[in-house]
């Protein structure tokens, strides 16, 4: 039997890393401590090295051409990778680009210029929707 202790010292580890991955395995404590089986220590070697191996250490540069911060998730920066994560691209964009993109409202109706009202500030609503609220009791 293998305790948490043991597999944080070997795998250079916080115990609570291999607590949360037996948590999310649903395994039992035993008499108030993490207690693993040959078996069940071999998954959670390979649990972290699999993870490790897909982050990047730290220290190295953001994969972003022209960025000089360090990365940190995924091969990128903090900034990069959060902009992947909102519009799919590194590119910087206002926070809009999403409605923009958005073709139709959430009713179905095509956004064309007819069936558009443009506000000054650039937002847009339905004018079929705003007739379908105005004639229903």
């Amino acid at each position: 039997m293998w305790t948490s202790r043991q597999l944080a010292n070997e795998l250079g580890a916080d115990r609570r890393r291999i607590t949360k991955i037996a948590q999310r395995r649903r395994w039992r404590r035993h008499e108030g401590e993490w207690l693993f089986t040959d078996e069940q220590a071999d998954e959670i070697r390979r649990t972290i090295r699999s993870y490790d191996e897909h982050v990047p250490m730290t220290g190295t540069p953001c994969r972003v051409e022209g960025c000089d911060q360090t990365a940190r998730f995924k091969g990128m920066c903090n900034t990069h990778y959060r902009r992947v994560s909102r519009h799919g691209s590194t590119e910087k964009r206002d926070g809009s680009d999403w409605q923009r993109a958005k073709t139709h409202c959430p009713n179905g109706h095509e956004y064309t210029p007819e069936n558009t009202y443009r506000f000054a500030d650039g937002r847009r609503r339905c004018r079929a929707c705003r007739l379908e609220r105005a004639s229903s009791p």
